[in-house]
């Protein structure tokens, strides 16, 4: 009783340190922007920090703008933990001027490490520990003279497609109310989203950075492992390295994401983080005439009409400039997905919900699956044969056989599929001849708040790019239609498999109508120079055919 009073009164204190800032902020934030803060924040990043440099505009007046965005975006999505605009005040009086982000207020995913501030996660027990020393990837970012102001919400465990926990309670997808803007970097997306600030740096261990730019309309490319900063930080899943989680910048526009990604690569992110590889910025050139290749689908789970149709109209954009358009099909996705749930939950969420107390409620997606891991092996050889021989389902049989809190030995044999299912990936992709490959971030759009208690299996599009760590960006395209993207009306769940039937559960475009839906460009590991040139060319085709997707809150 005494501890479980102790965690209420604590995420009272914590929500009422929130408010309280808010509150402080309220005389200069919570007024209208005036016209030279509308066209700072019209402003593109790179011209905005041209005409810092040039001191045509002041820091501290960008701040000012990007704040009062900001804010209305936590009004509308509940998208912030920490607040951070008072130090940001102080940073803007003496940030480099002269830096490739200069004045530059920037977002962060609340597990990343600042002098001063929690790193919450959503988890009591790391409430009012504010810590000693930004991570390098902060100091970067202050070298190169950007301004950090606030951090935004996330899932307790960060194996979620959703954004909600206990302390800072649920972000809400700034286009349709009712819906995630993602997980785990679900508040960053929705800050972007909404249009209250413009760049952002968060993780992607499982589509983290992908998924919640898919399911909110915004801009990423997720890096290889040891392109960019990430130690220093915080993390639920501490020691977790089978599928390494990295950090990538997510933007509001693409012309923001190229800058930010080179603007951290030529600050020499290596000098920084022992874990970076020095890999300095290489300029691209692509040749007039590409080889794409197209997974429409990976067997598991196929596209919803939304995503089936922006990924069309982009393979139609690419064609009528005259690229060869191929199917690539790629080793057992079943196998990619199985392989990389087990390395991501090896020891089966224990030390994630080790640092959660047993009342502590957490997302309903990760408590469903913990649950199947933990439960007695021979059970779960009885349900995967159950499936297997009895409904015929063998993507739900080969994933629950040995989902299993794993052993050494167990765990070593893993590590070692997931080395071959690499060679298998680089091998088909050389095979093919493809320059890149273009697929869905994500089978469905949005899900409904709770939707991963069915969708929690449905991630292969996205953590197949996490097993073979290859370099993936998300563009948006559209948004749902309900006049075109409804389910055919013959459609019916019994011929799914068990992963497919938990996606389409949530599948409502009626419901959906207005939320965006991007597409996921892949290049090969390190290649993500490339890929934001692929990304750019893409953009360009889909303009071309009169498709420019319409970003929300425009001013």
């Amino acid at each position: 009783m005494f501890a479980y009073l102790k965690y209420k009164k604590t995420i009272a204190a914590k929500q009422k340190q929130r408010e309280d800032r808010i509150a402080e902020l309220m005389p200069v934030y919570g007024t209208a922007l005036t016209p030279e803060e509308v066209n700072i924040f019209r402003t593109p990043v790179p011209e905005l920090a041209a005409q810092v440099h040039k001191g045509l505009v002041k820091p501290i007046d960008v701040l000012y703008a990007y704040g009062k965005r900001t804010l209305k975006a936590q009004e509308d999505t509940n998208c912030l933990t920490e607040i951070m605009f008072k130090d940001a005040e102080k940073q803007a009086e003496v940030c480099n001027v002269h830096g490739s982000l200069a004045g530059i207020p920037i977002s962060f995913k609340d597990t990343v490490s600042i002098k001063g501030y929690d790193c919450t996660l959503g988890i009591a027990m790391h409430a009012f520990k504010p810590l000693q020393n930004d991570s390098p990837l902060v100091k970067l970012l202050k070298d190169a003279g950007a301004l950090p102001y606030c951090k935004t919400n996330i899932p307790m465990t960060l194996l979620s497609y959703e954004s909600y926990n206990n302390i800072w309670g649920r972000t809400d997808n700034p286009h349709v109310h009712g819906y995630t803007p993602g997980g785990s970097s679900g508040g960053e997306a929705a800050l972007l989203a909404y249009g209250g600030g413009r760049v952002g740096m968060a993780t992607d261990v499982a589509g983290s950075v992908r998924v919640p730019s898919h399911f909110s309309g915004c801009y990423t490319v997720r890096s290889s492992f040891g392109r960019i900063p990430r130690a220093g930080n915080c993390t639920p899943t501490r020691g977790q390295d089978g599928i390494t989680s990295i950090y990538s910048p997510m933007t509001r526009s693409f012309d923001d994401l190229e800058y930010v990604f080179k603007a951290i690569i030529d600050m020499k992110p290596w000098e920084y983080d022992y874990t970076v590889h020095p890999i300095p910025w290489r300029e691209i050139n692509l040749p007039k005439k590409l080889k794409i290749g197209v997974m429409y689908s990976d067997g598991v789970v196929d596209p919803s009409p939304a995503c089936a149709r922006a990924l069309k109209l982009t393979i139609d954009a690419l064609s009528k400039q005259g690229h060869e358009i191929v199917t690539f099909i790629p080793p057992s996705p079943v196998d990619a997905l199985r392989i990389s749930t087990q390395l991501i939950l090896a020891d089966a969420g224990r030390v994630a919900t080790s640092q959660i107390a047993w009342f502590e409620p957490f997302d309903k997606g990760v408590t469903k699956f913990l649950r199947i891991a933990r439960l007695p092996r021979f059970v779960k050889k009885i349900w995967a044969w159950f499936y297997l021989r009895i409904t015929g389902d063998a993507v739900i049989a080969s994933l629950l056989k040995n989902w299993n809190e794993k052993t050494m030995p167990e765990y070593m044999d893993l590590v070692f599929e997931r080395e071959g299912y690499r060679a298998q990936y680089f091998n088909a992709w050389k095979e093919s001849g493809i320059d890149f490959l273009v697929t869905v971030p994500n089978a469905t759009p949005a899900l409904p708040h709770n939707g991963m208690f069915e969708s929690f299996a449905s991630i292969g599009y996205a953590v197949m790019f996490n097993l073979v760590d290859y370099a993936s960006g998300v563009i948006p395209v559209t948004h749902v239609d309900k006049n075109v993207d409804a389910l055919p009306a013959d459609f019916t769940l019994k011929k799914l498999n068990y992963v497919a039937k938990g996606a389409y559960r949530n599948y409502n475009a009626e419901k959906m109508h207005g939320l965006p839906v991007g597409v996921q460009i892949v290049g090969q590991r390190l290649e993500e120079e490339k890929v934001l040139k692929m990304m750019a060319l893409t953009i360009e085709a889909l303009k071309d055919i009169g498709v420019e997707y319409k970003l929300l809150n425009e001013i």
